[in-house]
């Protein structure tokens, strides 16, 4: 009978729990918007959303890589999972505390009835015309009755969806703890490194690929939808790290036992043997380490782009350009709304995902990470700036998306085994924290995005401020990419990676 091989399903468990983290983000992005607007959301305040998500990821990010060091790394992604399973449910409920008792409204013949945000009016009776904004209706011919939701400013369900997307945030700061663990798990090989971080990092995309374009069809049926099937998940994947998830102390000690009969295995490896003879470096703590700041700030420049998609997309979809909004039904709007921001996903998903895994590992084989890196920079930045520039139909969209998905495909994977690898070699006896530190660059970066991208798009439909954005967009992922090479430039000249090419008598 074939032994288990418990790496291969702890880091398997790994994936899973990184795609329970991101369904909150990537899955539930296309209904975001149209779902704000339906508890009664003002643009401002759905890009508050995504603040509260990530200003609360700052703190996890505190607690969780330390528990993880002294608890242990399973008891640590149970409560991270468990917990998100509750905040999904939370967000997902939002829409039951919202909305306002319904009144009827008679309408003489040609009156012009001013509405009001999400009045969700239905005609009764008679002959009705909705302006394109939806704010006002005509009455055509005999008197006309109206159906709607009273204007009475209730935000009870959107503070529900802050408190259930600042709940999400506090429970999902696992990435620095599933670096470390799948780190430990692989090293001293460094093509298992980067390969299962490859796959870790397309697990994110497979989950946006895969499960966006669902999200946007079963928004018919329900716009919260998406998050009661990211509980589900989340639930699932719980049960899953309970039963087979191991710590690393665990699978280390079952694979020194399988190994007894093998003792001479390791002899036989030079690459392993010259790995075990480096001394370990010894240096200042990571926060004295100024390519970890490189980092960071770095981090900061192109996680406040990335995560501005999540409220700029919908909003350039709802501009009247795409001709997404039906004047006779709010709710027709809003699905449309929903499905389009789902489809224009589906070639960035793709691209990313192949980019990501195949691409990168032979475009990197031929020019390496550093000129990977800058080649995925320049065609995401360059596209990311001309999103409001050079679209006014869906499709073009679907190709400028996608060939941004297909840059940042390639960027990612260039950059993560190269910092893990640097964490591990210049901290050895800190990696975890070495390997947070410019994750709360990303986190920072996700808080500041949503709202400044927010408040420069305004709550008014401007097409210049809308295309303003968008190149805002370019030049801070731009930034953020310089800042990398900066890093990856000290990283090569650091004692720690030098180090690695001397031999041991050396």
């Amino acid at each position: 009978m074939a032994k288990i091989d418990w790496a291969s399903v702890s880091f398997a468990i790994c994936v899973f729990v990184n795609m329970v983290d991101v369904m909150g983000m990537f899955f539930t992005a296309p209904v975001m918007v149209p779902y704000g607007r339906q508890i009664g959301a003002s643009n401002t305040e759905i890009g508050a959303f995504s603040t509260a998500r990530f200003a609360m990821g700052i703190v996890s990010m505190l607690w969780m890589p330390s528990l993880a060091d002294k608890r242990g790394t399973k008891l640590c992604l149970m409560i991270s999972v468990v917990g998100t399973a509750i905040a999904y449910g939370m967000q997902g409920n939002s829409h039951h505390l919202s909305g306002c008792s319904r009144g009827r409204h008679e309408l003489l013949s040609e009156q012009n009835f001013i509405l009001w945000e999400n009045h969700r009016c239905a005609v009764i009776s008679g002959n009705v015309t909705f302006a394109a904004d939806g704010l006002s209706a005509v009455s055509k011919g005999a008197t006309s009755v109206l159906e709607c939701d009273d204007n009475c400013g209730n935000k009870a369900g959107v503070l529900f969806m802050l408190a259930g997307r600042a709940l999400a945030g506090f429970f999902g700061g696992t990435q620095p703890v599933l670096r470390a663990y799948v780190s430990k798990l692989s090293l001293p090989n460094m093509s298992v490194l980067k390969f299962r971080l490859t796959i870790l990092f397309a697990s994110m995309q497979a989950g946006n690929f895969a499960l966006a374009p669902i999200a946007g069809l079963i928004s018919r049926w329900g716009l919260y939808l998406p998050w009661y099937i990211a509980c589900g998940t989340a639930i699932l994947v719980a049960c899953f790290t309970s039963c087979l998830f191991m710590n690393i102390e665990d699978v280390k000690r079952l694979e020194a036992v399988a190994s007894q009969p093998k003792e001479t295995d390791q002899e036989q490896s030079p690459q392993w043997s010259k790995d075990v003879e480096v001394p370990a470096y010894v240096g200042p703590p990571p926060h004295k380490d100024i390519v970890l700041w490189i980092l960071l700030i770095g981090f900061i420049f192109v996680f406040q782009t990335v995560s501005a998609f999540v409220v700029l997309l919908p909003l350039l979809l709802s501009q009247e350009r795409f001709g997404l909004d039906d004047p006779l039904s709010v709710e027709t709007s809003r699905e449309n709304l929903a499905a389009a921001t789902s489809l224009v996903m589906i070639p960035h998903g793709i691209l990313n995902l192949v980019s990501s895994t195949v691409g990168f590992l032979l475009i990197s084989s031929k020019i390496g990470d550093r000129n990977t890196m800058r080649l995925g920079a320049i065609l995401a930045a360059s596209m990311f700036a001309v999103y409001g520039l050079a679209s006014s139909e869906v499709w073009h969209l679907l190709v400028l998306h996608g060939v941004g998905g297909m840059g940042i495909g390639i960027f990612v994977p260039a950059v993560s085994p190269s910092i893990q690898r640097y964490a591990n070699l210049a901290h050895n006896q800190r990696a975890a924290q070495a390997s947070a530190m410019p994750l709360f660059g990303m986190q920072i970066g996700m808080v500041i995005g949503p709202l400044m991208f927010g408040v420069i798009v305004g709550e008014e439909e401007d097409r210049l401020r809308m295309d303003i954005a968008w190149v805002i967009a370019g030049i801070s992922f731009a930034t953020g990419s310089l800042l990398f090479d900066l890093a990856f430039r000290q990283m090569g000249r650091h004692p720690a990676i030098r180090m690695q090419s001397l031999t041991p008598e050396q």
